[in-house]
């Protein structure tokens, strides 16, 4: 998923920038905790380099992330914790702006407000997507597994019918 450019395409350049203006770069080591899950998340994350890991809390990886992606926008639109952790699976770099200031910036510019949430509406529905695909990739592998199970059965059945 390279969520960035949904957010980009909704985006001015003069919004893009003052994104940039305000964001602060942050490095990660392996395994340094980017988002935790149950605690607040207060930025908004867009991953500059290296790979991070949404994590459920029983470990389970949902998702990878890399370059161009974005981290924290569920939170962003819900004002909800987390149910996920993002965990940096190798070196990487995120530029963090911070909630606040988006928010205050709404309130300075509407327009820009609007952009913003078109922006982020237009990439989640696009993640659905691409996940409601993937999810039904799963169901047809698991369908020709149980095909393909039912017809060794089949086969097992009538050969040992013919050998009796």
């Amino acid at each position: 998923m390279q969520n960035a450019r949904y957010i980009a395409a909704g985006l001015s350049d003069a919004d893009m920038l003052w994104l940039l203006s305000v964001g602060s770069l942050r490095s990660l080591k392996r395994g340094d905790v980017l988002v935790s899950a149950g605690k607040p998340v207060n930025e908004l994350f867009f991953v500059l380099a290296g790979r991070v890991a949404v994590r459920l809390r029983d470990g389970t990886q949902v998702a990878r992330l890399s370059v161009g992606d974005v981290v924290g926008e569920m939170s962003f639109v819900e004002r909800h914790s987390p149910l996920v952790s993002v965990i940096a699976e190798e070196p990487a770099e995120v530029l963090a702006i911070p909630r606040k200031l988006i928010l205050e910036r709404f309130d300075e510019e509407p327009v820009f407000a609007a952009r913003f949430y078109r922006a982020l509406a237009v990439f989640l529905s696009e993640r659905l997507r691409e996940t409601t695909a993937a999810v039904r990739a799963q169901e047809g592998e698991k369908q020709e597994d149980k095909d393909d199970r039912d017809a060794r059965a089949r086969f097992g059945k009538l050969f040992r019918r013919s050998a009796g």
